[in-house]
């Protein structure tokens, strides 16, 4: 007599079509996950934004060149005729701090003390920054502006002949 193979039952699903479903479900994970990983490659290094990061990096170093025209040359010899060269220490004393009838010479020496001050000279400082930031920004786009603008005349021309 022949012994009949007996498969175990789980929710009316025998362990073979379980196992089998399991199967489907890892290659649909498997596929699902490639296409995640292949749809992210492609997003992440398109030319476009690899360009912006290497603009990013640019600008990064351009706002430090802007920013030590303004903090190094600009406002030292704008607000330096007055009141000397360095404007973050420019500040007003609103409230004294722990030590009674102290002169601060500097802001730091203010904060240390707990004093509570009005910084003008930092603001001075940002708002220089912003401004000379803007216009050399706003004469660089007019320069590339008036470079494009020229270099389409010339293909014009070239197409042209």
């Amino acid at each position: 007599m022949q012994k009949s193979k007996v498969i175990p039952q789980i929710n009316n699903y025998n362990i073979s079509q379980v196992l089998e479903k399991v199967d489907d479900d890892k290659i649909n994970m498997n596929k699902k996950l490639k296409k995640l990983y292949f749809g992210w490659r492609s997003f992440a290094f398109k030319d476009n934004i690899i360009n912006v990061a290497f603009g990013m990096i640019i600008a990064n170093s351009f706002k430090e060149v802007v920013n030590s025209l303004v903090v190094d040359i600009l406002t030292p010899c704008l607000v330096g005729l007055s009141s000397g060269t360095d404007t973050e220490n420019l500040f007003i004393v609103l409230k004294q701090g722990n030590t009674i009838n102290v002169t601060y010479i500097t802001l730091k020496q203010a904060k240390n003390d707990g004093a509570v001050t009005l910084n003008y000279g930092i603001f001075i400082h940002v708002f220089f920054n912003l401004l000379f930031i803007s216009f050399i920004l706003y004469l660089l786009m007019k320069l590339i502006t008036s470079i494009k603008n020229e270099m389409k005349k010339e293909i014009k021309k070239i197409e042209n002949i």
